[in-house]
């Protein structure tokens, strides 16, 4: 992302967005800014997490007589929101889904550091043979495993689908809930989520003078000695500042829902200008 100063740039006309889902508090102290601020639902979250993965634990009911939840690592794809699967007919998952279709599917983002701390979803639903995998299903897989086109021929491997009926989505610690499998097929992943990590990296590393600015002119920050962008959506951003209290998080809105990187750095320019208009220079 190119630099924020603003003397060059139109200022983008403000909207007041609506039919969002506002951020949950998971706090008894009062924010620092407004919670009715626009911000990505869970069904939304759930699916940008989902679209980021490649494998996922697979639970499926043994065939053993006790039918004990069986667990196994599988790569996988999404296809118009459901999971896809390139699985063998000589793997205990497949024997298990041709006895019993019931299975939940397990996608988490991946670190060794505070796992707990970090975004998951289970999908539940029926697993069952993909019959139409011309239509979609073997493009979308082979494009996420290109790997798999050694063996996607072979006579003992097929495709199977997970149809979602409903799924527990889990962002970390104080934000969960279930979704409706109809809010889940509706949802869109967010289309900044592959350029987060690098909008991120760059206004930390440059530009935490207009984060200042951004605290002081829209929120109730005021004594902080530090900001740090911590996220970026379609909705508008998230940074943590500094207090003596502790870091407390600060969300922005944008203007409108963006969709690249460029529309991002728009609103923030924006945003630079109304807030050292409102603070004075």
């Amino acid at each position: 992302m190119a630099s924020l100063d603003p003397s060059a740039h139109n200022s983008p006309a403000v909207s007041t967005p609506n039919n969002f889902h506002a951020a949950p508090s998971g706090t008894s102290q009062e924010p620092l800014y407004d919670p009715s601020l626009p911000t990505p639902s869970h069904a939304e979250r759930a699916r940008t997490l989902a679209e980021s993965r490649k494998s996922g634990a697979l639970s499926t009911l043994a065939v053993d007589p006790a039918g004990h939840p069986y667990g196994s690592l599988v790569t996988t794809a999404l296809v118009e929101g459901s999971p896809v699967f390139l699985i063998s007919a000589l793997a205990e998952h497949t024997r298990n889904l041709r006895q019993d279709a019931r299975a939940s599917l397990l996608l988490a983002e991946a670190t060794d550091e505070s796992p707990l701390a970090l975004g998951r979803v289970t999908l539940l639903g029926r697993c069952e043979p993909a019959l139409d995998a011309s239509s979609g299903v073997r493009d979308a897989y082979l494009e996420a495993h290109p790997d798999a086109r050694y063996y996607v021929d072979y006579g003992d491997f097929s495709f199977f689908r997970l149809t979602v009926e409903s799924l527990r989505y889990i962002g970390g610690f104080g934000r969960m809930s279930w979704v409706s499998a109809e809010d889940w097929y509706a949802a869109k992943p967010d289309p900044i989520a592959p350029f987060a990590s690098g909008i991120l990296e760059h206004m930390n590393a440059d530009h935490k003078g207009a984060m200042d600015e951004y605290c002081r002119a829209f929120s109730k920050a005021r004594d902080f000695d530090d900001v740090v962008m911590t996220g970026v959506d379609r909705y508008g951003f998230e940074v943590s500042v500094r207090t003596s209290e502790g870091t407390r998080p600060v969300r922005f809105a944008f203007s409108s829902p963006v969709d690249s990187p460029a529309a991002v750095r728009k609103e923030m320019v924006d945003l630079v200008k109304r807030a050292r208009a409102l603070l004075g220079g």
